[in-house]
């Protein structure tokens, strides 16, 4: 069984709710509730004006069963409520009243507002709004989780051969500070043990391997490792080492032969955004691995975003891997 198939399974046994913010402008999120609904893996949350969405999903001759549950942007009952909670959420900038209302009035925040309140179990968005949009959207209403410094994200490489291994940051974090880049390898570690169950072996990556080379980016890459040990002991992690070192148990046994990874590491931490994005699309093209992501971590609830280029398919994973994280 595939690693999203296992997810899949998993996120059924859990009976959770998961927010889809941008129905009433995507028929991909219409078709993508329709088989979350129809195939229990999460219960699918609608936002935004009911005619608008069965209006499109006609359009597209997609019915909608009425087990789906839409809400308006603007629920009465909480408005007043949700003013209050972006007007708090605004206070530093000393906000006027079209500003908090711009908040109250966008899916994207209604649905973390609605995350944040415990009405759900994760969101998906990003198939209509950017990255960026769909990151604000989280910061503002759920914010960075407690043990987080940053908001990072991973992708599941899922090898030929059934190997599944966690790269990051390969979509949100261009170049971390080495406190940074710890906050992103612990929790990686933990979205990899979420969702695959294995245990984290963590390799912080460089051009370097134990002091091979001299270079201030090896030096946040060494002073990442340090941080994130401190933090947590209990975890096989071990860095600076290059790929091979990492990967390959010979060439660890040579290069590092004291490292507690033998070469067996599973969650591969880059130095900057352009490794990480470059390594994973590298390790797609060539190599043929199946990337589950971005999946975006560091937040206190899970907020999912997608690629507007996603599909039907890409939404129902990214929903399965919010409800899986929903778990801690």
């Amino acid at each position: 069984m595939s690693i999203i198939s296992t997810i899949r399974s998993k996120a059924r046994e859990l009976g959770k709710r998961v927010i889809l913010p941008e129905a009433e402008r995507d028929i991909r999120v219409i078709r993508a509730a329709n088989i979350l609904e129809e195939n229990g893996i999460a219960t699918p949350i609608l936002i935004g004006d009911k005619q608008n969405i069965h209006e499109l999903a006609k359009e597209h001759n997609v019915v909608i069963p009425d087990e789906i549950t839409i809400l308006p942007v603007n629920v009465p009952e909480f408005k007043q409520e949700k003013y209050s909670f972006f007007e708090a959420q605004l206070a530093h900038k000393n906000p006027t009243a079209d500003q908090i209302n711009s908040l109250c009035n966008d899916p994207l925040y209604t649905a973390g507002w609605l995350l944040e309140k415990g009405k759900a179990d994760a969101v998906v968005a990003g198939s209509v709004a950017s990255t960026a949009d769909v990151i604000r959207g989280a910061l503002r209403t759920v914010g960075v989780a407690k043990d987080s410094s940053i908001v990072s994200s991973t992708f599941l490489m899922e090898m030929p051969d059934g190997r599944v291994f966690t790269y990051a940051d390969c979509g949100v974090v261009p170049y971390p500070t080495p406190v940074q880049l710890a906050s992103i390898a612990l929790d990686s570690g933990k979205t990899h043990q979420l969702l695959t169950g294995d245990e984290p072996s963590i390799a912080f990556l460089s051009f370097s391997t134990k002091g091979s080379a001299s270079h201030e980016r090896v030096d946040i890459v060494k002073e990442a490792y340090k941080t994130a040990r401190k933090q947590n002991s209990s975890w096989k992690m071990d860095g600076e080492l290059q790929f091979d070192a990492a990967f390959v148990p010979k060439v660890a046994n040579r290069k590092a032969p004291d490292s507690p990874l033998e070469g067996n590491a599973n969650v591969f931490i880059f130095p900057n955004l352009d490794a990480g994005n470059i390594a994973y699309k590298i390790t797609e093209r060539l190599a043929g691995a199946v990337a589950t992501g971005p999946i975006l971590q560091g937040l206190e609830k899970p907020y999912l975003d997608l690629s507007r280029g996603c599909s039907v398919e890409d939404i129902i994973n990214a929903a399965s891997v919010g409800v899986v994280l929903s778990t801690t």
